[in-house]
């Protein structure tokens, strides 16, 4: 019952928001988090992101690739973090006080990737979705499939669940143990 009235009260909320778009509009429309990287603007997928964090305090591993920055404890679990821009583009990247952790949760992995910066849900209208995107750094086309074009700026769909499943990005460690 008490979930019921919790679920009345988000659908009166969105009523009253001027700026939201009822369910027809909901239909054509998709969501995502938006992040600064490499220059380049991106969207993830909702439901591959569990969270936004700072970036945390991480304890460094040995014999590891230079782009895992180390391991964090955040709120028990460990994570692994990784400096996503590094890893695709194999130049060290600075410190930016912009800088976030995109955290994803997918089977069984729970790693944080440092993005350049995080710009929130953005909303686009499927219309303006394009399967291929010319311009796109050529390294960054295994992880990305197409691209809403909104305000003349393109935002290219990253899926982390692609990251995910690349050897390259799973195997970090610099010394193999036969």
């Amino acid at each position: 019952m008490a979930a019921n009235g919790f679920i009345e009260l988000l659908r009166l909320s969105k009523r009253g928001n001027r700026n939201y778009v009822g369910n027809e509009g909901e239909v054509n429309r998709w969501s995502g988090i938006a992040f600064e990287l490499m220059g380049q603007y991106f969207v993830a997928p909702l439901g591959e992101v569990s969270e936004v964090i700072y970036p945390p305090v991480c304890t460094e591993v040995p014999n590891v690739h230079r782009w895992v920055r180390g391991l964090a404890n955040i709120r028990g679990r460990l994570l692994s973090v990784t400096d996503l821009a590094d890893f695709i583009s194999g130049q060290r990247t600075q410190y930016l006080p912009t800088q976030k952790v995109l955290c994803i949760s997918h089977n069984d992995h729970y790693v944080g990737l440092v993005v350049d910066q995080v710009l929130g849900i953005q909303h686009f209208n499927k219309k303006s979705f394009f399967s291929k995107n010319e311009k796109l750094d050529e390294k960054l086309e295994p992880y990305c499939q197409g691209f809403f074009r909104q305000h003349n700026q393109a935002w290219n769909i990253f899926l982390f669940s692609r990251l995910l499943s690349d050897p390259k990005y799973l195997n970090a460690s610099t010394k193999f143990i036969n």
